[in-house]
């Protein structure tokens, strides 16, 4: 899936308008808050882990 960086743009002004967000931080906070994504666990050498 291909979206244009303006879509993308768009589409995250809209999620902080409606969830009364100030900024995408909380945004990220909401989404943990809310259950829509869970927090992944950091691996010993200091690097993300992978996909």
């Amino acid at each position: 899936m291909v979206v244009s960086p303006l879509t993308a743009k768009t589409r995250v002004s809209r999620a902080m308008i409606k969830l009364g967000a100030r900024d995408r931080a909380q945004l990220v906070v909401f989404a943990y808050e809310s259950g829509l994504v869970e927090p992944r666990s950091w691996g010993g050498d200091g690097r993300a882990p992978g996909p």
